[in-house]
């Protein structure tokens, strides 16, 4: 063993818990060294160990130590905790020798002692007569005399020829080599420029370049070729939205502060990943060179979620040619700033996005309805005097005939979920007598099978929290999948497997994963990055962009091979794919802070926007012959689910909803994020008596 020596900072006398990972990197875990202290372990981003492994719990396990023993606890995680080879009971403490294995899913966990504890440490030895009781340092060993030293020297002179000779040989050989390979490369790189590598199943660019077919679908990682050149991250900030709002305590505003909320579009355009922070943000006012850091930290999770403010990352891993949107929240003082954004990620370098001048009182002003020229102090304009135009003597306009929902679309089962507060519940309407039933509490997300004998939803229950699958008839569950963090159920068009979102690791991406729709808990496969899945009778899929999908709308076939773009719009979601697999509806605020109803085909084409109220229209569904579109609304103050024809015309009310369309479900950001991820769905199977 080499020698090791002790320098003052060293964690020579600290115990450690090392971390394996699935990917195979190691992290070391400073113990507590104090007794009874715990560190929790499992995905949540509050635990002291993060774990970055699927099927890893949330909250899976605790460690302590307590005098000089280590111990581990399950807390009834759903994979368990095996220690050697043992699986362990649950809240039951349980030794954990030094360099005995932990299993935690896929993760190893092991303890290693201080290097001061370790009876194998190699400590440096004095010469006997050198040791002194007194703190002097030692006299310095002198050598030998010189016929001493000679006679020690002498035998090793041939040695030192012989290895001086083999050094200048290899030397010259390697010059000879760098002299012919520099001259067979046929291609030279510019220096300093940074090298990226297009990698198929990173963002498309077009329908041409938009294939993910050499994506892996598993959930181990896929080894990438090192780049050449340069290796750079290089982040890019797109400025989406700045806006500002007055902060709210009880029934009156803050008098003298408001909130400026941000949204960010955040690029790698590098060849290495970077790690993405929203803490990682902050403001400047040029004028003063006052910096204001991000508030969403202190800021509760259920405020920020009523504020908008949903898409916040910490320690989140950006891969080359990924994105990623950002929620900001700053607290200002009401008053006018020059302000710049800058984005100061760990090892890269800083990113600047000059905002301009923001004048906040004129901003609030606005937002509470005060006329433009009540603000500025301009008196409107007198209008011109128009003159009456000549009548003209013209034959009466044929009136045309109503477009109303053809009757024979209006057929079949509406699934829908309704907020009553606290959490969601799932109802079954009949389209043709508009009368609606309880289904099952707390679930949201239905998605009928293609031949609706089946229905798919999101179980907010304690007790089957994940996705559930079940005969309509509510016989038959199976809990395919075990996380809160997974969304947004559909089915294969086989009616075979299910396709969704989830959030459940520990970076928390928003990935597509596939299950069996009959195995509960089943693994299934990593598919790719995304958001909101739909697949359609044709069996293709339509799914919202995000990290290497970049944002938009985008289509596919199921296992995300031949991806291509539909729309660019940061804001479309909730796509839902016609029966004829033609046009795609969906939801979208591209044109404002108002919900409405899209419709394009499925190539980007023919853009038109259905639905002009007031109020927030979403969550499109095509009937099952493609006639009709269903839709949820609170157009007139109250929710409902309305129904219109595929041009956005005869819309009329199908049910009234039993609470809102719009909640949150308890605290975690990653599983409740209102309803903009919730669905409907419309099977031609008659459900409700």
């Amino acid at each position: 063993m080499s020698q090791e020596s002790i320098k003052p900072g060293d964690d020579y006398f600290q115990d450690h818990l090392i971390v394996t990972h699935p990917d195979g990197n190691e992290e070391k875990i400073s113990l507590p060294a104090d007794d009874g202290e715990i560190l929790k372990v499992g995905r949540e981003l509050d635990n002291d160990v993060v774990l970055v492994d699927p099927r890893a719990s949330r909250y899976h396990a605790e460690v302590r130590r307590t005098g000089n023993v280590v111990q581990i606890k399950d807390l009834e995680s759903a994979n368990g905790v095996e220690v050697n080879g043992e699986k362990i009971q649950p809240n039951t403490w349980v030794i954990l020798a030094p360099r005995q294995q932990a299993k935690l899913a896929e993760t190893q966990l092991s303890w290693q002692k201080s290097k001061s504890s370790q009876s194998t440490v190699v400590m440096k030895v004095q010469r006997r007569d050198q040791a002194k009781a007194s703190d002097v340092p030692p006299r310095a060993h002198h050598p030998q005399p010189a016929q001493q030293a000679a006679e020690r020297s002498t035998p090793m002179l041939p040695l030192v020829l012989g290895v001086g000779v083999v050094i200048a040989l290899l030397v010259l050989l390697a010059a000879l080599f760098l002299v012919f390979r520099g001259g067979s490369d046929s291609g030279t790189e510019t220096a300093g420029q940074p090298v990226t590598s297009e990698t198929a199943g990173q963002t498309p660019s077009s329908r041409d370049q938009g294939s993910l077919n050499q994506q892996s679908t598993s959930v181990d990682p896929t080894p990438s070729a090192i780049p050449s050149g340069p290796q750079l991250a290089i982040p890019l900030v797109e400025l989406s939205k700045l806006q500002v709002s007055p902060i709210i305590f009880g029934a009156s505003p803050n008098t003298t502060e408001a909130y400026i909320f941000i949204n960010v579009r955040v690029r790698n355009a590098g060849n290495i990943p970077f790690i993405f922070s929203i803490s990682n943000f902050s403001l400047k006012d040029r004028k003063s060179g006052q910096t204001f850091v991000e508030a969403g930290a202190n800021t509760s999770e259920n405020y920020l979620k009523q504020l908008g403010a949903i898409d916040r990352f910490e320690n989140l891993g950006l891969t080359p040619g990924g994105s990623v949107p950002g929620s900001l929240v700053f607290q200002l003082e009401i008053d006018t700033y020059d302000l710049e954004l800058e984005f100061q990620a760990p090892d890269v370098a800083p990113v600047v996005v000059g905002l301009g001048t923001v004048n906040m009182r004129r901003e609030l002003d606005l937002a509470a309805g005060t006329p433009l020229a009540a603000i500025d102090g301009v008196s409107p304009a007198t209008p011109a005097p128009t003159l009456e135009p000549t009548p003209t003597a013209t034959l009466p306009a044929a009136i045309p005939a109503p477009r109303v929902v053809p009757r024979s679309a209006l057929k079949g089962t509406i699934a829908y979920a309704a907020f009553d507060g606290n959490t969601y519940n799932l109802y079954l309407g009949d389209v043709a007598s508009r009368e609606s039933r309880y289904f099952r509490q707390a679930a949201s997300q239905p998605a009928f099978s293609p031949d609706g004998s089946r229905i798919a939803f999101h179980s907010w229950d304690n007790a089957s929290r994940g996705l559930v699958t079940m005969d309509v008839t509510g016989a038959n569950p199976r809990l395919v999948a075990n996380f809160i963090e997974d969304q947004l159920p559909t089915w294969t068009g086989d009616g075979s497997d299910i396709i969704f979102l989830t959030r459940r690791t520990g970076d928390r991406k928003s990935n597509l994963r596939q299950v069996d729709s009959n195995t509960e808990n089943d693994e299934g496969v990593i598919l790719g990055e995304g958001e909101y899945p739909s697949v359609g009778a044709n069996g293709k899929m339509v799914f919202k962009g995000w990290g290497t999908t970049a944002f938009g709308l985008r289509i596919s076939n199921p296992d995300m091979s031949d991806v291509e773009i539909v729309t660019n719009a940061e804001n479309d979601t909730a796509p839902s794919l016609s029966p004829d697999g033609s046009k795609i509806a969906f939801m979208s605020r591209r044109e404002g802070s108002n919900w409405d109803i899209y419709t394009a085909n499925t190539d980007g084409s023919n853009l038109r926007r259905l639905t002009q109220d007031n109020a927030q229209d979403g969550l499109p569904a095509w009937s099952p012959d493609g006639n009709a579109i269903a839709f949820v609304s609170d157009r007139g103050g109250v929710w409902a689910v309305w129904v219109m024809t595929p041009d956005g015309k005869g819309i009329s009310q199908l049910f009234t909803m039993e609470g809102a369309a719009d909640g949150f479900v308890g605290n975690d950001n990653y599983a409740s994020r209102g309803w903009a991820e919730e669905r409907i769905s419309w099977t031609s199977q008659k459900l409700v008596e």
